[in-house]
């Protein structure tokens, strides 16, 4: 796992006290209105933040330290690691929401992603993993029907871990 270092300020000074890990996935590239922003730019627009970027080849950006927050879901700011993976290509919102339908995640996004929680889960006390879509119902969609979610549970609970719920068990 390849990690680069981007930081995004956009979370507040208060340290973050983890329990639970929250899955979100938003465009690699962000086409708003005829302006394209890569996904650590558009954050940054839109004064929000996230843990960790993960890239559609594998590589993952990290944008906060873990023991900061980042404003990344309404409500669980104060408690939780947030990772955005990418979704490959520009996008505009509509874009975005048909593609998060089809099996858009890479294998080594999957392999990060894995990688990634599971150094996250060794270091934390956490207790969830949750899709955005499923703290925040009828609001986000993401990371939509095409992440294969139980088998990427699956894959955590193989790897090392098993004391851990999902929200939607």
């Amino acid at each position: 796992m390849n990690i680069q270092y981007k930081k995004l300020t956009y979370g507040g000074t208060r340290s973050n006290k983890p329990n639970k890990i929250i899955v979100h996935s938003m465009g690699e590239n962000i086409n708003n209105n005829g302006d394209v922003y890569d996904a650590v730019e558009w954050l940054r627009y839109l004064k929000l933040s996230a843990h960790a970027l993960i890239l559609p080849d594998g590589d993952v950006i990290r944008c906060r330290d873990d023991n900061n927050r980042a404003w990344h879901a309404r409500g669980y700011n104060m408690d939780s690691l947030g990772v955005e993976f990418l979704v490959p290509g520009i996008h505009d919102y509509g874009s975005f929401l048909n593609m998060i339908k089809t099996d858009w995640v890479s294998d080594e996004q999957y392999a990060s992603g894995i990688e990634l929680l599971n150094q996250w889960i060794d270091s934390q006390n956490i207790e969830t993993i949750a899709r955005h879509s499923d703290v925040s119902p009828g609001r986000k969609v993401d990371p939509g029907d095409g992440f294969r979610w139980d088998w990427f549970v699956d894959q955590l609970k193989q790897s090392n871990w098993s004391k851990w719920e999902t929200d939607n068990e």
